[in-house]
This record gives structure tokens, C-alpha cells and sequence, in this order.
């Protein structure tokens, strides 16, 4: 008994033993991997035939690992973004990406990292090779703070560097209040390279900028960009052109701000070209068609788009609008409708998003003297092309050069295209990944060389 007890305890502490020698060992290896990890990598997402670039920054914050990644093709608002990452007991590295969590193992004497996604079939694989660090970048962000009547915006300018020109460009956003990431921006960081100073801002009441984004009226939004443009019209660069990019309801925004000012061109990446509420009816229909709704609920959610302009601040007004919306699940047409279209109280009506942003670009845009674009998705039913392009046509009547219109093939509302297997015929087919229409850089980029704003 005695003997099997000494035997016990010795068995004991030569396992507490070994597994402290483990865990020295795993310590040891994570460190090494950790270590040879930091700094930067390029690789791609390879799926069927086909790959997407990926750059990713490792670095340590605050003595955790994080990854700063780098995805060009994706969202211009999403496509840097830092992320936490994870070295498990076995050496596998892992960490979030766009498309899911990624696995990879380390090949620390050639410097390449190999491993695949999570939950995909066919398998999404990733490869990356460790580069040198980069040279001082050829451009410089600066944080600003642009004083807006009783406000203040707060965003980056972007300046190149390099083969800097005398054109500077204000960023736009769209409808909502989320906050616009201005340090990362992928337009910003797009135009710079051809030497155009690039400012994008926090839409007021959003991340740093003041006010309330929830009353906001377009006459508010479209102020603060009168004022970004009065802080580039004082900049030390002496801008010579000063145009404008809206996206989506900042569309309307910068159309509204030539009211006030004077754009030297205008860039609208799916904005609307016609009034809110006919594009608010316009989508209304695409939309129902897409979500294949019966034509009960067709005339249900017409009769409610309507109201969201014309209900009286009434109860019997907020009435009729809870009565169509207790249906609007059942009969599918809920998810058409944006948070701000939904009144919380009678009083809420008048605070709905379309009556704080009620305009018609009619008249600005038949006035308008100077060059401008306009690109949109040939699958987006919010702010569908067909109606869009022939109103500009008739505004620019006689103006025709001036005019440049777009129809990006497959995109949709954020000018997104599908990720899907696409067969070429002849035994050829590929993986077309997520990503930004091709067209959109490429046809602004024509855009501003056509008018002479980049050589």
C-alpha cells in the first residue's frame, strides 16, 4: 500500500511536471509565432479558379494581437478593419475576416501563412507572404474639426503626397446615422493615389461630429457641406477645384448644397435624380416585385408609402399607419421599410426621415453648368436606374456633354456584387467574390479625365 502511494505521488509529480513543460513550450511557440508574425502580409482568398487581394498589418495594441486588414474591393466605408486574434495551443492562428473566421498555420521559415475558412464548401483557401514594411506612405492623413454653425464636424482630409493636384473632393454620405469609419475610407484612399486631396467627414450627430443626426433636416446636412467646402476653399493648398461625392441620399444632400455654393463637378454614386417621394414610390414597386409580394400587399405598401408623406399629425393619421403596419410581417412587405419611415408617436410623423428630407433635384440639376456623373446598379430596386438616368437626361437637355451615366452590371444598392460561381462556357467557369463593381473606380476615374480635372 505503501509503495503504490510513493508510486502515485511520484506519477503525480512528474505529470504536473511535464505539463508545466508544456505549457512553457506552447508559451514558448506562441511567442515565436506571435514575433514572426508582426509586421506585414499579402495573400489573397482563392476559391474555384479565382482570388481576392487581402493585406494584413499584424501588430501588438496594448499587448494583445490584432490584425489590421486591408480588403480594397470591398465596401469603401468597410474595407479596413482591425481585428483581434488568437494563437490556439496547437499553433493555428485565428481571426475574423469579412467572410468568416479564418484558420491558418505558419510556415516561419519561408514566411507564408496557409489555411482555409470556416464552414465553406466549396473550401475558401487563404495564402499570405510576409513583405517588407512599407515606405513612408506618399500621402498624410490629418484629423479635422470644421466648425458648422453651432456645430462641429470632425473627419480626415486625405492630401497626397505625390503628383498632388489642385482638385479636392467632399465625401457625402447617405441616409442613416451610422458612423462613417473617415481615417479608412476606401474612396479617400482611392483618389488620393491620382493626387486629389480627399476630405470625408462624420455626418452631424454621428461618431464625433455634433448635433442630432434623428432631427436632421436636408437643409442642415446640406449646410454642413457648404461649410466643409468654405474650410478647403482656406486650406493652404489653394484648391483651383472643389467638386463633390454623394452617395446614395447624399445624393441629394450635395445637390441641395449647390444651393448654397458652387461645385465645380458633382459625382453620384446611386443617388437619387428624382424628387423623394417618387423615389420612395419608385422603389416601393421594384421592391415589392423583388420580394414577390401579392397584390394585396402591393396596394398595402403603396398605401402606406403614401401616408409616410401625406398622414396628418393626427391620431386617426397614426392610426391608419399601425393599422397597415400590424399586417406589413404577414403579408411581407415589413422589411421594405427603414426604422425612420416608422412613427413611434403622433407627433413622430412629422419627424419621419422623408418629411425632414423632402426635395426635388429637379431644378437644381436642369441649372447645373458643370460636369457630372452618375453611376447605378443595374439589381438595385431602391434607387432603380431606369427612372434615374432618363430624368437626368431630360435635365441636361441640351447639356448633354456635361452629362456621364453609368450602369454597373450586377451591382446593387451599395454597388455590391454577388458572390456566385459563374460559368463561361467551354468547360470554364470561375468564383466571382464579393466585391465593389469594377466600374465604379474605373468610370470615375475616365470621368475626371475627360474634364481635366487629373491628367
Amino acid at each position: 500500500m505503501y509503495a503504490t502511494k510513493n508510486y502515485f505521488n511520484y506519477f503525480c509529480k512528474m505529470l504536473i511536471s511535464a505539463l508545466l513543460l508544456c505549457q512553457v513550450a506552447i508559451a514558448q511557440n506562441t511567442s515565436e509565432i506571435t514575433n514572426t508574425l508582426l509586421g506585414n502580409w499579402e495573400g489573397a482568398f482563392i476559391k474555384n479558379n479565382s482570388y481576392q487581394k487581402i493585406e494584413i498589418e499584424f501588430s501588438k495594441v496594448e499587448g494583445k494581437l490584432y490584425g489590421l486588414q486591408i480588403m480594397d474591393e470591398w465596401h469603401p466605408t468597410f474595407g479596413e478593419f482591425q481585428v483581434p486574434v488568437e494563437i490556439d495551443s496547437t499553433g493555428t492562428i485565428k481571426f475574423g475576416t469579412g467572410y468568416g473566421k479564418a484558420m491558418v498555420t505558419l510556415d516561419k521559415n519561408n514566411l507564408e501563412l496557409v489555411g482555409q475558412l470556416e464552414k465553406f464548401n466549396p473550401t475558401i483557401y487563404m495564402h499570405l507572404k510576409k513583405k517588407p514594411k512599407p515606405p513612408k506612405p506618399n500621402y498624410s492623413i490629418e484629423s479635422v474639426r470644421i466648425p458648422s454653425d453651432a456645430i462641429e464636424l470632425q473627419g480626415h482630409i486625405h492630401i497626397p503626397k505625390f503628383n498632388q493636384t489642385k482638385v479636392a473632393v467632399i465625401l457625402v454620405d447617405g441616409r442613416g446615422c451610422f458612423a462613417n469609419v473617415t481615417q479608412y475610407n476606401l474612396y479617400a484612399k482611392f483618389l488620393r493615389t491620382y493626387g486629389i486631396t480627399v476630405l470625408a467627414y462624420q455626418k452631424r450627430g454621428t461618431g464625433a461630429s455634433g448635433g442630432d443626426c434623428g432631427k436632421a433636416t436636408i437643409d442642415d446636412l446640406a449646410n454642413d457641406v457648404k461649410n466643409v467646402k468654405k474650410y478647403l476653399e482656406a486650406h493652404p493648398i489653394g484648391f483651383e477645384k472643389i467638386g463633390v461625392l454623394g452617395i446614395s441620399a447624399g445624393g441629394w444632400t450635395m445637390v441641395k448644397a449647390e444651393e448654397m455654393t458652387d461645385f465645380d463637378f458633382m459625382i453620384s454614386i446611386v443617388g437619387p435624380a428624382t424628387s423623394v417621394k417618387d423615389q420612395q414610390l419608385q422603389s416601393m414597386e421594384y421592391g415589392a416585385e423583388e420580394y414577390q409580394l401579392t397584390e394585396q400587399a402591393k396596394n398595402s405598401v403603396r398605401t402606406y408609402t403614401n401616408l409616410v408623406f401625406d398622414a396628418k399629425a393626427t391620431q386617426k393619421g397614426y392610426q391608419k399607419m399601425q393599422d397597415l403596419l400590424a399586417v406589413s410581417e404577414k403579408e411581407g412587405w415589413k422589411d421594405l421599410l427603414e426604422d425612420t419611415d416608422i412613427p413611434n408617436s403622433v407627433e413622430g410623423i412629422n419627424n419621419l426621415w422623408v418629411r425632414r428630407h423632402n426635395f426635388d433635384p429637379k431644378q437644381l440639376l436642369s441649372n447645373y453648368q458643370k460636369p457630372f456623373l452618375a453611376i447605378y446598379g443595374d439589381r438595385d430596386f431602391i434607387v432603380p436606374y431606369k427612372e434615374n438616368t432618363a430624368a437626368l437626361e431630360t435635365y441636361f437637355g441640351n447639356r448633354k456633354n456635361l452629362l456621364t451615366t453609368v450602369i454597373a452590371y450586377n451591382a446593387e444598392h451599395g454597388m455590391e456584387t454577388q458572390a456566385r460561381n459563374i460559368d463561361l462556357g467551354n468547360d470554364q467557369s470561375y468564383w466571382h467574390f464579393y466585391r465593389i463593381s469594377p466600374q465604379v473606380c474605373i468610370e470615375i476615374v475616365n470621368f475626371l479625365k475627360k474634364h481635366s480635372f487629373i491628367e
